[in-house]
């Protein structure tokens, strides 16, 4: 394809994708939560103090905890994606993660592209872009929407098809 034609493009995350991941990490706080309330509520009756109740308070502890935590990363995985930007334009192809004040740039020249190559995952499908200084990027559909439409754009740029990787 000949890059004087190129007209920029921008590829994003999947915005109904990070929208549940914060839906589902503020349901997953407000759990946690509820469940804080419910150790107070066994832990602290001034009477029947048995070794039941000790762990049945320490196991809805443990889980309070584990349900925080998986709430954050829903939250933190959320605004990482939200700032997920692979542009293409006439100079190359511009990968863009990280979240907003903690950016990971990396730009590769079409000339500078070696491969890009396709792998099917037990998850999914993941696709990899391969410098020809040994640089790579990969990406999946849980970094960009439409990841294949994107693979098959860089792979055009280059004139080359892509490359199954076989597992």
């Amino acid at each position: 394809m000949d890059t004087a034609n190129i007209k920029p493009e921008d590829f994003r995350g999947n915005w109904i994708f990070i929208v549940l991941l914060v839906l589902f990490g503020t349901v997953l706080f407000a759990t946690a939560l509820g469940m804080v309330v419910l150790i107070f509520t066994m832990a602290f009756p001034l009477h029947h103090y048995m070794l039941s109740r000790a762990l049945h308070v320490f196991g809805w502890g443990f889980g309070s905890l584990a349900t925080a935590f998986s709430g954050r990363a829903m939250w933190i995985q959320a605004v990482q994606m939200a700032h997920y930007v692979a542009h293409l334009d006439i100079r190359g192809l511009d990968f863009r993660f990280g979240s907003k004040h903690h950016t990971r740039d990396i730009f590769f020249a079409w000339n500078q592209i070696a491969a890009v190559q396709h792998k099917r995952t037990p998850g999914g499908q993941s696709y990899c872009v391969v410098g020809k200084d040994k640089r790579s990027v990969e990406f999946t559909a849980f970094t960009f929407f439409h990841p294949k439409k994107l693979a098959l754009q860089i792979a055009a740029h280059i004139n080359q098809s892509l490359q199954e990787i076989k597992l």
